[in-house]
């Protein structure tokens, strides 16, 4: 994890608040915790989390609805954005204030660990629809780097004829039309955003063709909001634990969050406001590892 890392004590903290204000404040939550036979005062542990029900029904009830899991009025909003995790069907996601700020700083402390710096030049090509691209956006103006923003393509040919830039940042399903465009251009980083824990070959072998320090950032549109970044290959993903909570789950639907266990990846919000997300399953299977207080995703 990148930033102050969270002790055991808050992370459950958050985790047992999100919980609360879930049920307290959606609809959603309250029935479907009141069908699993829990609620928020019964939970008041990691273990006892796993009872709470998987979101796995979310999307039959409604869930890609606008406003359907909404805790705010819209008055209480900053944002509302559609979220792209490839050219498919978008998901709705909304933020407070509070969302966003804590999202930028996150976003700002991966890529201050991966090199970038006031004197960065960065090319940041995507869909800037995408809250994720504006938390990039905001986090690299903090940062003070120089930036260029682009939707790729034969925007991207215009931006790199007016700079060099030794930063790209692009997501993995629109590296194939920016590719062209790059040339002979060698850069000191590449940092890729997908869906996959672990970079896929198309990124690694422009990386490498580049010459450039390869970091890859993970995220999920259902999450709304980037997961984690790892700047080494093959050490899969530290998580962002100040915004999620991770555990697996085994064939049999038992839930670990032990150091080694094995299963498919579920994911919880920690910290999020206006549209908590509570155990949501992946469909990726992985392997936790636990260094410290950090806790790491491996992709099998």
């Amino acid at each position: 994890m990148t930033g102050t890392a969270l002790t055991e004590e808050q992370r459950l903290s958050l985790l047992l608040r999100q919980i609360k204000w879930a049920e307290e404040k959606t609809a959603f939550y309250r029935a479907a915790f009141e069908r699993a036979g829990v609620s928020a005062a019964s939970v008041s542990s990691f273990a006892e989390a796993a009872r709470l029900p998987l979101l796995e029904c979310a999307e039959e009830e409604g869930a890609d609805a606008p406003f359907f899991m909404l805790t705010l009025p819209l008055s209480g909003l900053l944002r509302m954005s559609v979220l792209h995790d490839d050219a498919g069907r978008g998901r709705i996601h909304c933020y407070t204030q509070g969302d966003v700020a804590r999202q930028v700083q996150t976003v700002t402390d991966m890529l201050a660990a991966c090199g970038v710096n006031r004197a960065s030049t960065v090319l940041l090509a995507g869909d800037f629809a995408d809250s994720r691209m504006l938390d990039l956006q905001y986090a690299l103006d903090g940062i003070g780097a120089a930036v260029l923003p682009c939707g790729g393509g034969a925007a991207a040919a215009q931006v790199l004829c007016a700079a060099v830039p030794d930063t790209i940042i692009v997501w993995e399903h629109e590296l194939l039309a920016l590719e062209k465009y790059l040339g002979d251009i060698a850069v000191h980083r590449l940092i890729t955003v997908g869906t996959h824990i672990a970079p896929q070959q198309a990124s690694r072998a422009l990386a490498e063709r580049m010459g450039a320090r390869h970091t890859h950032i993970f995220t999920l549109a259902q999450m709304g909001a980037l997961i984690g970044a790892a700047c080494t290959a093959g050490g899969g993903i530290p998580l962002e634990e100040r915004l999620f909570y991770a555990e697996v789950i085994d064939k049999a639907g038992h839930s670990s969050r032990e150091d080694g266990a094995h299963g498919e990846l579920v994911l919880s919000t920690i910290a999020a406001e206006a549209m908590p997300v509570l155990r949501y399953r992946t469909g990726l299977h992985v392997r936790l590892v636990r260094e410290s207080t950090q806790i790491s995703i491996i992709e099998e």
